[in-house]
This record gives C-alpha cells, structure tokens and sequence, in this order.
C-alpha cells in the first residue's frame, strides 16, 4: 500500500499506525481454523442459523478428526446460533475493548449491550424529533432551565474527554465517555427532566422553546461525536435531524 501510494501519487497514505492487540475467542484462546473457534464478522453482522454456523466451522479443517468436538463446542456455545447485531453494535464492541497493552477476548454479550446501545439512541431521537417537529425554535431566547444548564455543561466535560482520549489513541476510554454520558446523563436523566417542562403547563413557552432547542443542539452535537463509532446508525439520523 505505501510503496503503490508512493508510486503512483508520490504521496504517503497515511502517518499513523494503530495497531490493535490480538482479537480471541471468549474463553481468551487464539482464533484458529484448526480449533473452530473462529467468529466471522459478517455473521456477527447479519447473524447465522446454527446449522449453517456448524457447517461453517467444520467445513476444510485442517485437524479433521477434531470437527465432532468443534460441532459439540459450537452447539453448546450458541445453541440458537448468532443473532444479527448489525455493524454499528460490532464497532463499538471493539472500539470498548482496544485497551493498550492486552489483546482484545471478544465477548458476544457485551455486542448485545452496544446494540442495546444503538437502539438507545435511536429511542431518544425519536422523543427529541417528536417533541420539536413542527416548532419555530428560529427566535427562541436563552431561558434554559437548570437541567438544560446541567447537561450542556456534562456534554462540554464529556467533550474534554474524548479528545483526550483521542490524542492518546484510548478509543476504549474515548467510546465510555461517550457511553457514560448518552445512556446515563442524556438518555436517563435530561430527557426525563425535560418531560414536565414539554408535556405540563407549569413552564412558559419560552422556558419550553429553550428546551427544545437546546434538545435539538445537544442531539446533534451527540450524532456528530458518536459518528466515528457507528457511522450508519447516526448517518439515517442525521437525515431524519
């Protein structure tokens, strides 16, 4: 790559390397033809029936003797094969676990909590796009409640975070800042502040506009932090914003 680069462009195709630790199975062993325990990204993506998944691990083995063990492992390890967790949940997964110093022991459960994640945020957008939709939010003034006070000053010191996480390539402690501080101070806490003041008559309408519109500003400003991480997901939101 950076020798065609070079010839053909006579520029250098990238500056920075990060290397990754050795990704292994949940049981901390080495991804292996030979032992079936390898794990296809796609089928993490798409998800896989158990049978196909057994056929897939069994099939060109270079250890033939070994596939009865291999089926009996696959079987008793996903005895539903794998469900579908989508490309957003898998990147975040591995963004989680890129530690520096250690290799990386893949953990299924922990894909079901990042697309657990995903559809987190996904709910939330929907209360903001429906709580704003159909607003002239173009005058609104700065009337901010002390939750809208509160949680822009959480987003600023998440914002701290991440880019010094970034600076020092801790995409682990970059990506739980970033979790920390969408499920449990956006999600948990401000949008739940932010129902008495939309959905009661004891706020006036410019306290309301200012929550609204500090709903759509924090609500993008997460889009654009959390697109490096999952791309798709915050892509189709983004068009929705």
């Amino acid at each position: 790559m950076i020798m065609m680069s070079l010839h053909f462009t006579e520029e250098v195709p990238f500056h920075t390397v990060y290397v990754h630790g050795l990704v292994r199975d949940g049981e901390g062993q080495k991804m292996s033809k030979s032992k079936g325990n390898v794990l296809d990204p796609i089928d993490l993506i798409d998800g896989i029936e158990l049978e196909a998944l057994v056929t897939k691990r069994t099939a060109h083995l270079m250890q033939p003797q070994l596939a009865a063990k291999i089926e009996k492992a696959t079987r008793k390890q996903f005895p539903d094969g794998i469900p579908g967790y989508g490309t957003d949940a898998l990147r975040y997964t591995f963004y989680s676990l890129a530690s520096t110093g250690r290799d990386i022991k893949f953990d299924i459960g922990r894909m079901e909590g990042y697309r657990n994640f995903c559809n987190k945020i996904w709910n939330a957008s929907r209360y903001v796009l429906s709580h704003t939709e159909d607003h002239d939010l173009s005058s609104t003034t700065t009337s901010f409640s002390l939750a809208d006070r509160w949680i822009r000053s959480r987003l600023e010191a998440t914002l701290v975070q991440i880019e010094e996480a970034y600076e020092n390539f801790r995409f682990d402690l970059a990506s739980q800042a970033l979790y920390d501080f969408i499920w449990n101070e956006f999600c948990d806490w401000y949008l739940e502040l932010s129902k008495p003041i939309l959905q009661t008559d004891q706020f006036s309408q410019a306290e309301k506009s200012a929550t609204q519109s500090n709903l759509l500003q924090l609500f993008e400003r997460i889009l654009r932090l959390a697109h490096p991480f999952m791309p798709f997901i915050t892509e189709e939101l983004w068009q929705s914003l």
